[in-house]
């Protein structure tokens, strides 16, 4: 459930990546979905899946893939896409294959979507990045039309599709949430999505709030239910010192690897981000107290709906990993959600 109503709910964030060396991929997949079990019987109500290519820790391609999966294993959960990369897709598959997760969860699929910038993956799956905004919009107007309208008639200047019926199709509304950073594609997202996906480790999350809220108002939406999904780092440990050691290896590599996508190859590579340089204060690592307490005042600065976190950094064991989700459940999610209560934005 994305919010309801007695503060934010909390939710799981998976892309299924190993640091390298790579251990047993089936092993890796049964443990990531015996966590998502694990946290829902814990009380949280959204796993999250994300979607990168052809890169060699085994991130996720296959988001919807794996939400079938998971949609299959749980009975109450919220299951969302955060987010799958919609320029380098075919609209109407992506359509067809949300409806089936939606059909067996029971509706309870959220599509999340996003542009997506890695030059390797826009040229080897045959897509121009640099139509990536059209491709997003027309892309979100072709799956919208085809759920609610069931039909697939559609020109546009990237797609052209002949009209055919389209089914089968959820039995209610299959909500659309989009992720942004920049100006234009908060705008975008703002005039087009249902709900709002925003990165917590930024370092400028309320400034990115203040700016979805502005661009609804601007496209007359400010007074609709429009969700909004913070999402970012959380481990939890009684020792803080051991809770950086555990994570901050895998906070290192995951920020190398994403600024070396990011980085186009004729730009020169950057260089590793050591832990000794880590910006601790935008992560949520530390005891029961100090993540709760830092949660609150990002809730504070920004009332997300929802928070997810990342259910398994590389590198990260199984068994750290569930006693990280059992020790947020049991000792931060009620203090956020007392103190959101309590504090009204």
């Amino acid at each position: 459930m994305i919010g309801n109503g007695d503060g934010p709910s909390f939710g799981l964030w998976y892309d299924f990546r190993q640091r390298p060396p790579l251990g047993d991929y089936a092993a890796f997949y049964a443990e990531c979905l015996e966590e998502i079990e694990e946290g829902e019987r814990l009380g949280f109500t959204g796993a999250w899946l994300s979607e990168h290519h052809f890169v060699d820790d085994g991130y996720l391609p296959s988001p919807l893939v794996v939400a079938a999966a998971v949609a299959a294993r749980t009975k109450s959960m919220t299951i969302g896409t955060n987010i799958l990369l919609l320029p380098m897709h075919h609209p109407l598959r992506v359509a067809e294959d949300a409806v089936a997760v939606d059909l067996i969860s029971g509706g309870r699929f959220v599509l999340g979507v996003g542009q997506g910038y890695v030059q390797h993956e826009f040229e080897t799956l045959g897509y121009e990045r640099r139509y990536r905004p059209s491709l997003f919009e027309e892309g979100i107007e072709v799956i919208r039309q085809a759920l609610e309208e069931g039909r697939t008639g559609y020109e546009g200047k990237r797609w052209r599709f002949d009209d055919l019926p389209f089914e089968p199709r959820p039995s209610g509304k299959l909500p659309i949430y989009a992720g942004a950073f920049a100006d234009p594609a908060i705008d975008r997202a703002a005039r087009l999505a249902d709900g709002f996906l925003a990165s917590a480790g930024g370092g400028a999350f309320g400034e990115t709030y203040r700016k979805v809220r502005g661009a609804l108002e601007r496209h007359g939406r400010g007074d609709e239910g429009f969700p909004y999904v913070a999402s970012g780092v959380a481990f939890v440990h009684e020792d803080a010192g051991r809770a950086r050691e555990i994570v901050g290896p895998a906070i290192s590599y995951q920020r190398t690897r994403y600024a070396e996508w990011g980085t186009d190859r004729e730009e020169p590579r950057p260089d590793p981000i050591q832990e000794e340089d880590l910006p601790w204060e935008r992560y949520l690592v530390g005891t029961p107290g100090e993540v709760a307490e830092g949660l609150i005042e990002l809730h504070e600065e920004a009332p997300y709906d929802h928070f997810c976190f990342w259910g398994r950094l590389p590198g990260v064991t199984h068994e750290e990993a569930v006693e990280n989700m059992r020790l947020f459940s049991t000792e931060v999610a009620p203090r956020v959600r007392e103190a959101a209560g309590a504090r009204p934005a």
